[in-house]
């Protein structure tokens, strides 16, 4: 536990930090003795409602605290990344337990820092709307969380987005927010609804804002794994060289200037995709000095021909300047490839350049 004690404070304050904005806007946006003039449009008033408070999440993923944990900061998104093996049970388990305190810490600031204003929206606690019953507010719960997880699977494995995944799920939910609120106040999060409706003492339908996000992201992760086969780079919503991953399962690989990517002569297991920083490969030469054959950037492969060869590395590969890796395996190089073809296609430009280099060095030596 003591390994990733980081992790759960940077997840428990992060969470904290999203409700006290969350239910802020909420209080500034709704409630009646607010000092913010009213919106008219009720549909607008809400889209500004879902800008703020997806804002407030959105700002935590790319904070350094989101940068340390991962910015879960969901039990439905920890619970679908346990699901594809990419968060261990303990991790799990610690991550829920601080993710609902941490809602519950901030709904509870914002209550204190607002007063009435919070009050008067009862700490923006999550019920059914007038008219809905409750099997509806669950239907539409576990679909607008399997809409969200589901897209963040699809960001943060496809690299050109990846960086993008906080800014994607926060507009995605913000429009929720303007759409879905009238039918069950749009939670998506088991954790954004217990910590204010704890304060508010308002248990109206508990076992919708649970069931529903739990299915949903179930639902989300088996719908992945059914199409990808589960094969989940990392789970952090924001992956950057700055911060060690606290998960065993990433795939990622951070390398150092200076530092040895991979030897020439040795067996090869794993192959990588440049996603930040660069590389320079290199050749034994005359005398033992080694000649430097070529510069990698960003989108280049490195130790795919002895992959797929199952031959030795043919040369050595240091990195340039400090670098992230994206880790390929034999097993998963289908599916990788799968997924985004603009690494396909990277790939097949990156090995029709060798083989014309080859094809030149040849022709100059005829």
């Amino acid at each position: 536990m003591r390994r990733n004690l980081a992790a759960y404070l940077a997840e428990f304050f992060g969470t904290a930090i999203m409700l006290f904005i969350g239910v802020s806007a909420v209080a500034f946006m709704w409630a009646p003795s607010s000092p913010v003039p009213v919106v008219p449009n009720a549909a607008l008033r809400r889209l500004l409602t879902g800008i703020l408070f997806a804002g407030g999440a959105t700002a935590v993923v790319y904070s350094p605290l989101g940068q340390i944990s991962g910015a879960h900061i969901n039990p439905a998104v920890t619970l679908a990344f346990w699901r594809l093996g990419k968060v261990p049970g303990r991790d799990a388990l610690v991550y829920v337990a601080v993710q609902f305190l941490g809602a519950l810490v901030g709904a509870w600031a914002a209550g204190l820092a607002w007063g009435a204003l919070t009050t008067g929206v009862q700490y923006a606690v999550t019920v059914p709307g007038e008219g809905y019953s409750q099997a509806g507010a669950l239907a539409a719960e576990t679909l607008i969380t399997f809409l969200l997880v589901f897209t963040i699977f699809i960001c943060v494995n496809k690299p050109r987005i990846a960086p993008r995944t906080g800014v994607i799920a926060g507009t995605l939910v913000a429009f929720l927010v303007m759409i879905e609120a009238p039918v069950t106040g749009t939670s998506l999060n088991p954790a954004r609804t217990m910590g204010p409706a704890i304060l508010a003492s308002n248990y109206t339908a508990l076992w919708v804002y649970f069931a529903g996000p739990v299915a949903g992201a179930l639902a989300a992760a088996g719908a992945f794994q059914g199409q990808w086969g589960g094969k989940t780079v990392c789970a952090k919503l924001y992956h950057t060289e700055k911060y060690p991953c606290p998960f065993e399962t990433c795939r990622y690989r951070l390398v150092s200037a200076g530092e040895t990517v991979m030897q020439e002569g040795e067996v090869g297991s794993e192959a990588y995709v440049l996603e930040r920083g660069s590389l320079e490969v290199r050749r034994g030469g005359a005398g033992g000095h080694s000649v430097a054959l070529a510069r990698l950037g960003p989108g280049d492969w490195v130790g795919e021909m002895s992959l797929l060869l199952d031959e030795p590395r043919s040369a050595t590969v240091i990195a340039a300047t400090d670098a992230q890796l994206r880790r390929v395996t034999k097993q998963d190089m289908a599916h990788v490839l799968a997924a985004d073809p603009g690494r396909t296609e990277d790939l097949l430009r990156q090995l029709a350049r060798r083989v014309k280099a080859a094809n030149d060095r040849v022709s100059g030596g005829a």
